[in-house]
This record gives structure tokens, sequence and C-alpha cells, in this order.
């Protein structure tokens, strides 16, 4: 069972990591992985060639879980991205 900060974390973790794709040179094909393990749900942001997937690997391209802002510039999708976050956690 999770809590609100559980999930409010996953989410910031998630916006960080496609903050840091936007701002950065990254590979347009550059994926997130996630996965559960031992315990803890795990990110790692790469191309799809260096993650290590496992049965319980799920792999979400980086540029889906983007928008274009009201600036037009483009930015983290926080709907996007807390959707994602609560198919791993949530409250019961």
């Amino acid at each position: 069972m999770s809590n609100i900060q559980d999930i409010h974390a996953l989410e910031q973790h998630i916006y960080d990591i496609v903050q840091d794709y936007v701002d950065g040179n990254h590979n347009e094909k550059d994926v997130l992985g996630i996965s559960h393990r031992h315990g803890e749900i795990i990110l790692e942001a790469d191309s799809q060639e260096t993650i290590v997937t496992g049965k319980s690997t799920e792999i979400h391209p980086l540029k889906a879980l983007l928008r274009i802002g009201e600036d037009g510039r483009t930015e983290p999708d926080i709907d996007k991205i807390s959707d994602l976050a609560n198919t791993w956690l949530f409250l019961e």
C-alpha cells in the first residue's frame, strides 16, 4: 500500500528525468524503463538497448511524456507523468 507522499515522490522523480531529457542533448529514441525489484521501483532513462529489462520492466518513450507548453516550448507533461506514476503506486 502506498500513501500520497509516495505517489508524489515517484511523480517528481519521473518529472525530473523527463525535464533532464528536455534540457539535455538526448536521443529522440531514449526511453524510460520502470521496473519493480526487491520491493523498490527502479527508474532508468537511456536508449532502449542499454536498459536492463526483466519481466516486470515497462518501457516508455520519453518523448511520449512531453507536451508543448503555452509558451511554445517542449515541457514535461504533468498529466501523463501522473498517470504513469499512478499505474505503479496507488492508494488503497
